[in-house]
């Protein structure tokens, strides 16, 4: 649990701090909610955590002693109170350890590391096992999650993402998320992504298995931290503005409001809304912001408001409201994002120079923003994408486009890596 239970913060900051009167205008505006800085009791709620490996034959070797030793790492950090199961999956789903108090952690690490690899790839049914065993103990103020590690297709039992991506989401309207981690170049990062977005966990793209201990660590440390749960921010424009666009590629809920990541302790939440703001000639509330979630500490569903209105200044004066950087750097983080959407798509229709070419305009748009370490490190990013589609890697590029997408539009570092031999 937490010593107290303050509230994160909603800062609204458009990207001028005035609109020009008597004319339309396009207005980037940033949406910022940062978790309260509060101090973690060991008592935090208790994990519920399942494992689902792929043992399949293609996970032999160097790729399985690392997913060993990545659930290895995540039991030997439970807690007494936490809870942990583990399912296996090749040809056959076996329930390797059923859902126990992490206790006795030697008993528990002995049968992972006995795992072997086998044939082929029932990632369905390893999941729906492993989604059993943390439902069988589901609690609505404990952190319920399954982690899936594959390497390869689902290729036994049910294969169709689009049926698989509705049983996660329907598994996370319960209070059980997922998170998805694809090793190598031979998964599905399509069914992967849908698995994770839809179950409101992570998805990981594993380019070299002595990536897994680090990102198993991130993974459990995030869960740690977790201060809020279902997450939604809702946008409501007034008098006359209209919203364009959400340059987040953010899922709506069932009642119109836009589902975002859980509330991690130290990682705010971004969200770009760009607003076509009506001719004014006074300042005018442009809308309302609605944030919801709910805290593991009280019974009620949280709510924050806030809204948006700018001073309306002559044309002339417009010039003393420059663009504020960091909703400049934003913009240019979430369209670095979208260019990698255009690569995949471009890149599937066979058309590899117009990929090249949509990253090349994201690095050129952020070259053209005030420098800073995250913009380079994410044109450093690019630059590597670009270049694996010139040497026709095409495989690494898509699925480390995806991943690294999929992290831009929920507010984390793209996880860039270095290619491996």
């Amino acid at each position: 649990m937490i010593t107290s239970a303050p509230q994160p913060t909603l800062t609204v900051i458009p990207m001028h701090g005035a609109v020009a009167a008597q004319r339309t205008t396009i207005l980037d505006v940033l949406i910022r909610i940062t978790p309260p800085e509060v101090t973690l009791k060991p008592d935090r709620p208790p994990l519920n955590l399942g494992l689902a490996i792929d043992c399949s034959g293609s996970m032999g070797g160097s790729k399985l002693a690392y997913a060993k030793q990545a659930a290895c790492f995540a039991v030997e950090n439970l807690l007494p109170s936490d809870r942990v199961s583990v399912v296996t999956f090749d040809s056959d789903v076996t329930v390797l350890v059923p859902s126990t108090l992490a206790t006795d952690k030697g008993a528990i690490l002995g049968k992972i590391r006995q795992l072997q690899a086998g044939t082929c790839t029932a990632l369905h049914q390893g999941w729906v096992e492993g989604s059993m065993q943390v439902s069988s103990y589901l609690h609505s103020d404990h952190l319920n999650r399954v982690m899936v590690l594959s390497d390869g297709l689902a290729n036994v039992g049910e294969t169709n993402p689009d049926t698989i991506a509705s049983d996660v989401h329907g598994l996370s309207q319960r209070g059980v998320s997922t998170t998805t981690l694809g090793v190598g170049n031979d998964y599905s990062e399509d069914l992967m992504e849908a698995m994770a977005r839809s179950g409101d966990g992570n998805f990981y793209h594993i380019e070299s298995p002595d990536q897994l201990p680090s990102i198993f660590e991130a993974e459990l440390n995030g869960l740690s931290a977790t201060v809020g749960q279902r997450v939604s921010l809702g946008l409501k424009p007034r008098h006359g503005a209209v919203i364009k666009e959400v340059l987040n590629d953010f899922d709506l809920t069932s009642t119109q409001r836009y589902k975002l990541p859980n509330l991690v302790l130290g990682s705010p939440i971004q969200v770009v809304v760009r607003l076509q703001v009506p001719a004014l000639e006074t300042e005018t509330n442009l809308g309302d912001i609605r944030l919801a979630w709910d805290d593991p500490n009280h019974a009620d569903r949280q709510v924050l408001r806030a809204s948006v209105s700018l001073p309306v200044v002559s044309p002339t004066q417009l010039g003393d409201f420059p663009p504020v950087v960091e909703v400049q750097e934003q913009v240019a983080l979430l369209m670095a994002a979208r260019a990698r959407q255009e690569a995949i798509d471009h890149s599937d229709r066979g058309n590899y120079q117009q990929a090249m070419a949509s990253l090349q305009e994201a690095q050129t748009f952020m070259a053209a923003c005030p420098p800073s370490a995250m913009l380079v490190e994410e044109m450093a990013a690019l630059e590597d994408l670009e270049g694996r589609y010139g040497e026709g890697d095409l495989a690494s590029a898509r699925k480390l486009a995806k991943s690294q997408r999929y992290n831009l539009q929920r507010s984390r570092p793209s996880q860039r890596s270095p290619k491996q031999p």
